[in-house]
């Protein structure tokens, strides 16, 4: 079990972003067959239009099926997001740039939301600390949006370089990096991202339980490829019906494409991050 007694955490929950209390409840649990069922797939019957060649019955998508697909929706919206939705505990390694170093240190996490800054350190390819930074000095305003900062409580301009003086030996140690331009690899930063105790906002889970509900109509749907019309004749009277076969849930399936493409564009509003270049 990760321990966290000294990272460094947001100023906030990461949605609603940096709310510390609110007056309405705006995240829950992962969602679950029933409320997929009664959310995103109301009065459709989960049952298919086949019957199984062994039993000669019509087969049930059970509860256990839902929730394999609410799985699968999961992991979708994770890689097509760029989000993590449960909880992972995550290194990564990021250069040192001067540019960055001079703006407070800034680092740019690649995995969001972040939730705490577990450790931040200079760590060189034998993977021993050099220089652990003090949790103190971590900012995390903007750790939602994966945006960190150091920020040292007593610091004075040398060279150019902001020198933290809590220490002799970090100030020495860091001062040397007012030297050089960039060197690759050089920060180490333990971080935790995800959504903290389980507890999903309602606009993911709506986003999850729209991709699930589409995965679970576009299965529904091929058990009705061979219903789209038959006829049946006796003495000479003849009856025809034709269904709509596999487009039985079509428009029903462009409603969730709809909803998802809105959906995406607002989380990736939130939680994403646009890079822009430009000469001058």
């Amino acid at each position: 079990m990760a321990d966290y007694t000294n990272s460094r955490k947001g100023s906030g929950a990461p949605y609603p972003e940096n709310a510390i209390e609110t007056a309405r409840q705006q995240v829950e649990p992962l969602i679950t067959p029933d409320l997929l069922k009664s959310r995103h797939l109301f009065g459709v019957p989960l049952v298919s239009a086949m019957k199984d060649p062994l039993t000669g019955k019509q087969q049930v998508m059970t509860d256990d099926m839902l929730a394999d697909y609410i799985e699968g929706a999961v992991s979708q919206a994770e890689l097509e997001l760029k989000i993590d939705i449960f909880p992972v505990k995550r290194q990564e390694k990021q250069p040192f740039d001067i540019n960055l170093y001079n703006s407070f240190g800034y680092f740019q996490l690649s995995h969001r939301p972040a939730t705490s800054v577990d450790k931040l350190s200079v760590t060189p390819s034998n993977q021993m600390d050099v220089y652990v930074v003090p949790n103190d000095w971590v900012e995390g305003a903007y750790l939602h949006r994966g945006q960190v900062n150091i920020v040292p409580l007593t610091v004075a301009f040398v060279q150019g370089t902001y020198i933290p003086q809590q220490s002799s030996g970090g100030a020495a140690f860091l001062q040397i990096l007012g030297n050089k331009a960039w060197i690759p690899a050089w920060w180490q930063i333990e971080y935790t991202s995800g959504f903290p105790d389980g507890m999903v906002p309602r606009v993911v889970n709506d986003y999850v339980g729209t991709v699930a509900a589409l995965e679970v109509l576009s299965q529904l749907a091929l058990t009705y490829a061979r219903s789209n019309s038959h006829s049946l004749g006796i003495d000479g009277l003849s009856q025809s019906v034709s269904t709509p076969g596999p487009q039985i849930f079509k428009v029903r399936m462009d409603e969730l494409e709809a909803k998802k493409l809105a959906l995406t564009k607002k989380l990736k509003a939130i939680y994403g991050f646009k890079i822009f270049s430009g000469t001058l």
